[in-house]
């Protein structure tokens, strides 16, 4: 039970840290782009955030898995 937790909590941050800096990329590419192309790359980003996010994730229950098994 504690295990879940962790991963929980760890995904947080790590989740916390891809958004903040899909933000700040964003809110860099819309003093110099038009709305679109601002629209365009904030989902570009928000899928890659989110694809980073399911490795990690994926990462961390084997990492803990494997612990578990010790």
């Amino acid at each position: 039970m504690k295990n879940g937790n962790r991963q929980a909590s760890s995904g947080g941050v790590l989740l916390g840290m891809a958004a903040g800096a899909a933000l700040g990329a964003v809110g860099t590419m819309a003093m110099t782009q038009n709305q679109r192309q601002v629209k365009r790359t904030a989902r570009k980003l928000a899928k890659g955030a989110e694809h980073a996010m399911s490795q990690l994730d994926t990462m961390v229950t084997d990492f803990v898995e494997r612990k578990m098994e010790l």
